[in-house]
Parts: structure tokens; C-alpha cells; sequence
């Protein structure tokens, strides 16, 4: 039966082909493409605080890659519509992704803008357009739980391509309707088939992790924001102060590369102190811990554990999710103290933790610190 799906369309290969996946199926497609430039003029989407239910849609491309968009929708018989999030996407996004480089943490902002705004708005979007669902070019699926019966995010069956830790703090209630028609493809016959359908450009490339950063370039948002860089000491946790650094924000736990400091053998970021304005680095035997602290969880519903659980964690995107054990802090589930089985490479704080009931998603936080002392000779 012909139902109505809005999808948000990139212009990437990802969702072009999950559009022309919903269209071959008999569906009725309405494709929706995010303006994010978080530089936008404020006008754009005034009042700020606009419900997305109410945020204006225009049909009228701005740039020739939001034309080459159109062309190759109405190619499949999908009409696109255009939303404007650009000042959302700096307040909700990037604001708070600079706020935490500026602590010595390091955020993960897929993570935040997912939860944040793109189901959010794609939701909305969908009940205000009448349509059955909405979907996404994610690759990873949507579930029902056999414990609590709620839809639950599942990885993907392309291991080499999930998504699923990018989506571990969508609230259960945004995925009702939500569909994920990439979560049973590999991304390398997705690749093909675009090519062969010929559904978008072949220069086009998958959305990067900082989208907003591929718009204008590190440096220029950097200074687009008014980030003024401040010299600090890099220090050795076993030689002291060893060099300078021209500040925190270029640099994240387990780096190795870029410290331009030559002590005979490599060291590694191992803390980031934003109180002291100091880089600490030490050998690799140093960047290894087992417990940490996670706060913020989002649980999805009526899977919030009781009491200490054992659940496979993942730390960051391209980190094999490991067992650990889980135990809620007192005064409520939303942070848990966490030990991993075994020591675990560059433990992060900002970064997301995704908790694991095999496949699937049971909520997810956010990294607070490595409660480990430093590894002992």
C-alpha cells in the first residue's frame, strides 16, 4: 500500500538513494533538504525560537547545488522542499561543539544534531505534511524492542558503514515513524547502484561528521566565531614542561600527530586541562583506561537498566563496541559509572558512549572523564 514519506535529501549518494529506494517501492516521496550554514543571515529563521512545526519551506534552490538537487529528484518524481536551520544549527550545533573544545573535551556534534535537530525537525515536518512517516540515509535500523516493545536503533547490516552510534541519544518517542531504507545495504552496492541509475552526481560524496566545517573550512569558522587562541605549556607527565602549544582546541586525547615535540620516542595526548591552559602528554602505555563516568543518557524507553548491567560500549565512531559493566550513580539513570573488561585506548571526554544490548541501541551519553589513574611501569 502507497504510503507518504518525507526523507531529508543531502544531495549526497546515501539519501538520493534511499529516496529512489522509497519511490521504486510505490510510495509517495517528499524530500526536504537542510540549509545549515550556521552563517546564514539571522533573518532567515526568525524568531529563533520558531517550533519546527511552523518553520517556512520554500521551493526555491539558492546555489547550483541545490539545483542539481531539484533536477535529479524530479528525474525520480520527488518534489523538494527547502528549510531553513542555519541560525538552530550555530545556537543548538556549533555554539556548543566550540564551548567544549574550549573546556579541552571533544564533542561529537552528528551525535548532537541528530537528537537535536534533524529528527526532531524531520518528525515535526512529517506530521505537518501529512505524511505516514519519515526517513533518513542512515545506514543502520529501526526495531521493535522484545523487552519493552518501543522502536529501538539497531546497527546496520554493513558493518564497515554503521551509523547506529551516531543516532544513540534519539529519543525513542522521534522514532515511531521513522524508516531507515539503507539499514539492510552495503554501502559499496549503494555506491554502484547510484552510478548505474545515474540519481546524482558521482562527484557528490556522503555527508562528513563536520559538515559545517566542509562549508567554510576550520580556520574561517574558527574565526567566523570569534575563537582567539591562547599559547599554553605542553607538558610531559614524566619530563615536565617539554614545549609550547597555540591553544587547546587543537587537540584531542590519543593525538599523536602535531605536537612537534621530539623526546626520543612518541607521545600521545593524554589530558586536557582547560583550568591550567595545559596540553599533558606521556607515553602510549598512558592513554589506556578501563572506568569512566557518562552523563546526559538518553535511555530509550523502558529499557533503563536498575541497577548495574553488563553492556557492550561504544566510545567513538570507529571504536568495537566492548563489554563493560554499567551501573547507574545515585539519584537517577541519567550518568553511570562504566568499567570496561579490558583497558581501552583513549578514552575521551565530549565523545558520545553508546550502550549496547547486542545490535541494538539502549540509550546513550556523554563521556564526563577517564576515572582512571595513569597506567602504573
Amino acid at each position: 500500500m502507497s504510503k507518504r514519506v518525507l526523507i531529508g535529501l543531502s544531495g549526497g549518494i546515501d539519501s538520493t538513494y534511499a529516496a529512489w529506494l522509497l519511490k521504486s517501492r510505490g510510495h509517495e516521496v517528499i524530500g526536504v533538504h537542510f540549509r545549515l550554514d550556521p552563517f546564514s543571515p539571522p533573518e532567515s529563521e526568525q524568531p529563533d525560537e520558531l517550533p519546527p512545526n511552523e518553520l517556512p519551506l520554500c521551493s526555491v534552490p539558492r546555489n547550483e547545488r541545490e539545483q542539481d538537487l531539484i533536477e535529479f529528484a524530479e528525474a525520480m518524481g520527488i518534489e523538494v522542499l527547502f528549510v531553513e536551520l542555519g541560525q538552530r544549527f550555530r545556537r543548538l550545533v556549533l555554539e556548543p561543539f566550540l564551548t567544549e573544545y574550549g573546556l579541552g573535551r571533544t564533542p561529537n556534534p552528528c551525535v548532537v544534531c541528530n537528537a537535536k535537530i534533524k529528527f526532531v525537525v524531520l518528525s515535526n515536518l512529517a506530521e505537518r505534511l501529512d505524511s505516514h512517516f519519515y526517513a533518513t540515509g542512515h545506514y543502520a535500523r529501526i526495531v521493535k524492542s522484545p523487552e519493552s516493545g518501543a522502536q529501538v536503533v539497531c546497527r546496520s547490516l554493513d558493518p564497515l558503514k554503521d551509523q547506529s552510534y551516531f543516532l544513540c541519544r534519539v529519543p525513542t518517542s522521534l522514532l515511531g515513524r521513522a524508516m531507515m531504507p539503507l539499514g539492510d545495504k552495503k554501502k559499496r552496492d549503494v555506491h554502484a547502484e547510484v552510478l548505474k541509475l545515474r540519481l546524482c552526481k558521482p562527484s557528490l560524496k556522503p555527508s562528513q561528521d563536520l559538515c559545517f566545517v566542509g562549508m567554510r573550512g576550520y580556520t574561517e569558522i574558527l574565526r567566523r566565531s570569534g575563537y582567539k587562541p591562547q599559547p599554553g605549556p605542553i607538558v610531559d607527565v614524566e619530563l615536565g614542561e617539554v614545549g609550547k602549544h597555540n591553544g587547546i582546541l587543537n587537540f584531542t586525547v590519543g593525538q599523536r600527530r602535531g605536537l612537534s615535540i621530539a623526546l626520543g620516542s612518541p607521545r600521545y595526548v593524554i589530558k586536557i586541562d582547560h583550568a591550567t591552559n595545559t596540553v599533558l602528554i606521556g607515553r602510549k602505555k598512558y592513554i589506556y583506561g578501563r572506568e569512566l563516568n557518562v552523563s546526559g543518557i538518553v535511555w530509550a524507553d523502558g529499557l533503563e537498566p536498575e541497577g548495574p548491567s553488563r553492556l557492550n560500549t561504544q566510545i567513538r565512531s570507529r571504536h568495537k563496541a566492548q563489554p563493560a559493566l554499567v551501573t547507574p550513580n545515585p539519584g537517577g539513570n541519567a550518568s553511570v559509572n562504566l568499567r570496561f573488561d579490558q583497558p581501552q585506548r583513549s578514552i575521551t571526554p565530549g565523545q558520545a558512549a553508546a550502550f549496547y544490548d547486542g545490535d541494538c541501541i539502549v540509550g546513550g551519553g556523554w563521556i564526563d572523564q577517564d576515572t582512571n589513574a595513569m597506567a602504573e611501569d
